[in-house]
């Protein structure tokens, strides 16, 4: 192969590595949405297209090499390359066999954006062969592409691996077949404790199990142990001006006020947006404060409701008196934009007449599935993955936006929502049935 030929297949793996990275860090950012990602992932795909054009030569030259670099994005992509060349079965097993334990999060993620066809049938046999690690890799892949069956998904729930069991309910919380509903719904009733850990109420939600409800209600209001995001964020959707007073109260202590502020976001309360405007000029949750007042009124914060986003020159830090243990990798909630308190208080005195308290509002709009379908489609994609879920429970478990997936999924999912969201219930959950 010439000089030039490697020189074009490194350019393409380099340029493959970047754009993933960019990809993933858009799924969870406040200033990306679908269209934008869209747009990353057509330049990120027609890379890796020029990495499968290489050959064998360059699978076995180039692209097996990079799966044991440090480097994760570009064992995410070179993962990705391969997959889309050759899914033989003994090559789908080697890739998930061979990938050392820090890489194989990106070979799994590989394996569930991969838009190989055919690659959910050589992953299943896979199920019932090897250590039980390679099989929860291959069953989180399946879940991820809703391409595992129904009683695959059930003999897993009474496995002796943790992970494995976790993995299974969370598969069933996406029933595929309208015609195993009753069986779906039965079998997770049956999964589920009578008070189900945080991380599983919303399973219980969305197959309108009470009991989940009340679990989420007495881990919102226990004083002894102060609830976690999960559980603030399901009240707030789920819940009313009384669940919402609850989660302004856990503004004040500093432990949980960032969680708070997040939940509040999600409840559309008028009460919630009157809650948000002290932390407005709070240096530590300002960014936080301004995008939870905003999801809730609408108010676009740019403007005038801004401020200028430059920072102060930091003198360097002697070494002494480094934390070298800080965390100083950048979160999404970093590209926020800072709110202006005076102006946006000054805005909020006049428009608040037209909120009414007691109504929930999504971007200004009172709640319904029609907002519901629009902030999915068109919002930002950092707060999509909770108005999925949120669709999810609503829905009792028939509609799902897959939010982490490719964009073209997302929007097929979209599209089939569309003429369904009408009917959504949008009460409190305390009045779902969804039997």
């Amino acid at each position: 192969m010439t000089h030039v030929m490697m020189d074009v297949i490194e350019e393409h793996l380099g340029e493959a590595g970047w754009l993933w990275g960019m990809r993933e860090r858009a799924v969870v950012a406040p200033d990306y949405d679908l269209s934008d990602t869209s747009e990353l992932e057509e330049r990120l795909l027609a890379h890796v297209d020029g990495l499968v054009e290489g050959g064998p030569c360059i699978a076995g030259g180039t692209l097996r090499p990079a799966l044991a670099e440090e480097d994760l994005d570009l064992v995410c992509v070179a993962a990705l390359a391969l997959l889309q060349a050759d899914i033989a079965p003994e090559n789908v097993r080697s890739l998930l066999c061979e990938a050392g334990p820090a890489q194989r999060p990106s070979v799994l993620r590989a394996l569930e954006l991969s838009t190989r066809t055919g690659l959910g049938d050589i992953l299943l046999p896979l199920l019932h062969h090897g250590a039980a690690d390679i099989q929860a890799m291959v069953l989180e892949a399946l879940v991820f592409r809703e391409e595992a069956p129904f009683e695959d998904l059930t003999r897993y729930l009474t496995h002796e691996s943790a992970q494995l069991r976790r993995i299974a309910l969370r598969g069933l919380s996406h029933p595929t077949s309208p015609t195993k509903h009753h069986m779906w719904r039965q079998t997770l009733a049956a999964a589920l404790p009578a008070d189900p850990p945080e991380a599983d109420i919303d399973v219980g939600l969305t197959i309108g199990d009470r009991r989940a409800w009340a679990s989420c209600q007495k881990r919102l209001h226990d004083k002894l142990a102060p609830p976690g995001r999960e559980t603030m964020v399901l009240a707030a959707i789920g819940g009313g001006d009384v669940e919402t007073a609850a989660i302004v109260d856990l503004l004040h202590p500093p432990e949980t006020r960032a969680g708070a502020l997040w939940a509040l976001g999600f409840s559309g309360r008028p009460l919630a947006a009157d809650a948000c405007l002290p932390w407005l000029g709070d240096s530590a949750v300002a960014k936080l404060a301004g995008e939870a007042f905003s999801n809730i009124t609408g108010l676009k914060l740019e403007g005038p409701y801004v401020l200028p986003s430059t920072q102060p020159r930091q003198e360097p830090v002697p070494l002494e008196e480094e934390d070298l243990d800080a965390d100083i990798a950048p979160r999404p909630e970093d590209d926020l934009p800072l709110p202006h308190p005076e102006a946006i208080a000054s805005w909020w005195h006049s428009e608040r007449p037209r909120f009414t308290d007691g109504v929930r509002y999504l971007l200004g709009h009172p709640f319904q599935g029609e907002v519901l379908w629009t902030a999915l489609a068109r919002g930002p994609m950092r707060r999509r993955h909770e108005w999925a879920r949120e669709l999810v429970i609503r829905s009792g478990g028939t509609l799902n936006i897959p939010t982490r997936a490719l964009a073209h999924r997302q929007r097929v999912a979209l599209q089939q929502a569309r003429s369904r969201v009408a009917n959504l219930p949008t009460g409190p959950f305390s009045r779902i049935n969804f039997e």
